[in-house]
């Protein structure tokens, strides 16, 4: 039974929002590093040397395990962080195509691969800068952590640790990546975000009419879940946990508090959130989940069902019947869509200026898209007020909580 989203999976998730333009995940899914890198002279050695190394042949029988790809200011970015951006670039797309229910064209692909290089660089441009401003983000980065650790139910951080590394993650580079990720956001909120207009009521108003059947919503169901698990467990446990899983949706269905029933015994990331899960959309449900969901009230608690990870309880907490949103029901998602397009012509006038005030190099077949145009055609940086907004408008994911790992930066 498929039914996505119902936080039946570690999910170590960096709730940022950074605008399209600077999203690229830089470093979100390091490979393993290797005991020791094979350097031929097309690789890593002379940092000091304006640029990049000249091509040559490598000697004979070396295998090349790492190259420079570009390098940014005192930055370099590796073979191993463009491979890694561009997995990760594939991930993104395909959970995307998966919630859209659309699949990613061949010219979408392209477009990510082509513009790969040039958002690696933009984020590098975006943590230097943020280096120039003084800005650090050691306390949110900790914090950041915690709430991760909170949110998928760990003890420690430790078992945070530990839950990245069972990922395939290298934990220091994982912090490293949200870290970076934070200060590209701070830079753009402080320097760039600013500058950029409010929407007017007109202009609301009229995306609105020009775009209303995009706030058509279909049924939807409020969840909570409870999940018991069995995956990984001693044989010689299911019974018991089976019995746990009864004696909870019972003592759930007799009206017993379900956002306390769940911060005690459920595995789920959820937990910690009383296991809320937010809206489902009726037609990306399984049939049958849809069928018994829509048989219930509103409070009303599934029977145990038996899954691949565990034991699975849900409740209905609301139920949304399809319809036309009004105006001001969409007004914080279309105040969001228009910030978001205002935001970008400005967010690339301000790279525009970091990159002309950059020393940037870039390895023979490889294409850097966002290069800057001449310097008349460009902007001062330091035009850019540094003054942190109090009323952003901020990202209007209907109820979503956020899933994968959510990371950027890149380079060393």
């Amino acid at each position: 039974m498929k039914h996505p989203r119902l936080g039946l999976t570690l999910a170590l998730a960096c709730a940022l929002t950074l605008p399209a333009a600077a999203q690229a995940k830089t470093q979100p899914k390091p490979a393993a590093k290797s005991p020791a890198k094979a350097v031929s002279t097309a690789g890593t050695l002379a940092p000091m040397m304006p640029g990049l190394p000249t091509e040559e042949p490598p000697p004979p029988h070396t295998t090349i395990v790492e190259q420079i790809v570009a390098r940014v200011n005192d930055k370099i970015i590796t073979s191993t962080d463009y491979a890694n951006a561009e997995a990760s670039m594939m991930t993104d797309l395909q959970q995307r195509a998966q919630q859209s229910g659309q699949p990613v064209s061949a010219t979408e692909i392209a477009k990510a691969k082509r513009d790969l290089l040039s958002n690696l660089i933009d984020n590098q441009l975006l943590v230097q800068r943020a280096k120039d401003l003084g800005l650090s983000a050691e306390t949110q980065t900790i914090l950041q952590l915690d709430q991760l650790r909170k949110q998928n139910h760990l003890a420690t951080m430790q078992d945070l640790q530990r839950a990245v590394e069972s990922q395939g993650e290298n934990y220091e580079d994982f912090k490293q990546a949200m870290q970076n990720q934070i200060l590209q956001q701070m830079v753009i909120e402080q320097d760039v975000a600013p500058r950029v207009p409010q929407a007017t009521p007109q202009q609301i108003a009229a995306y609105y009419n020009a775009h209303k059947a995009q706030f058509v919503t279909p049924d939807e169901v409020g969840l909570s879940e409870i999940l018991i698990k069995t995956q990984g467990k001693p044989a010689s446990e299911l019974a018991r946990l089976k019995s746990l899983a009864d004696q909870v949706q019972q003592r759930a269905a007799n009206g017993e508090s379900f956002r306390k029933l769940a911060q005690r015994y459920s595995d789920a990331a959820s937990a910690s959130d009383g296991g809320d899960i937010g809206f489902e959309k009726k037609n990306q449900l399984e049939a049958s989940l849809a069928k018994t969901l829509w048989s219930l009230p509103v409070e009303g608690v599934t029977p145990v069902e038996k899954i691949a990870s565990g034991y699975l309880i849900l409740k209905v907490t609301a139920r949304h019947h399809a319809g036309q949103e009004t105006l001001q029901q969409a007004t914080s998602a279309i105040n969001y869509v228009l910030y978001q397009q205002a935001l970008k012509p400005e967010l690339k006038t301000y790279l525009d200026g970091l990159r002309r005030n950059a020393y940037i190099t870039i390895k023979p077949g490889y294409v850097d898209t966002g290069a800057a145009p001449a310097a008349s055609e460009t902007s001062e940086i330091t035009h850019f007020q540094r003054v942190l907004p109090s009323d952003l408008p901020k990202p209007t994911g209907k109820d979503k909580k956020p899933g994968g790992f959510q990371m950027g930066g890149g380079g060393r």
